[in-house]
């Protein structure tokens, strides 16, 4: 019990100003904006279209990249780009609902580009028939 002090009162509840911390446009002077203060419409919009030319690219390069490669046509081609808008909108959505709720976009990836392309390319499968070609 040494150095405790006496008294068995208890300490007084703090106040509210001490829980309050700085706001981050004090802590952070070169910031322009934080989390809770949306950028300007003008800026925003400018942020929108580079995501949305990101977004394209990856989008629109993936299938035109793999799909003649697997002997496929326009038809096919178009149905991956479905494809990869439909699994991205998913993802992206549940992204917002019930990860970590940023409005990021999740999207196709250039990483399982070279692994498709080699096994496409290897030819391992190139004795297998298509069943629309053999009928």
């Amino acid at each position: 019990m040494a150095g405790r002090g006496g008294g068995g009162g208890a300490a007084p509840p703090p106040k509210q100003e001490e829980l309050q911390p700085h706001p981050v446009k004090d802590q952070l002077p070169n910031i322009s904006y934080c989390i809770t203060s949306p950028p300007p419409w003008p800026e925003a919009i400018l942020l929108g279209f580079q995501h949305y030319l990101v977004m394209l690219g990856t989008t629109v390069l993936i299938p035109a990249t793999l799909v003649p490669q697997m002997g496929g046509g326009k038809e096919e081609k178009a149905k991956m780009i479905q494809t990869l808008l439909f699994v991205a909108g998913l993802n992206t959505l549940t992204q917002t609902l019930f990860g970590t709720r940023l409005p990021a976009v999740i999207g196709g990836s250039y990483a399982f580009v070279p692994a498709t392309l080699s096994i496409v390319l290897a030819g391992r499968y190139n004795d297998i028939l298509d069943p629309v070609e053999v009928a």
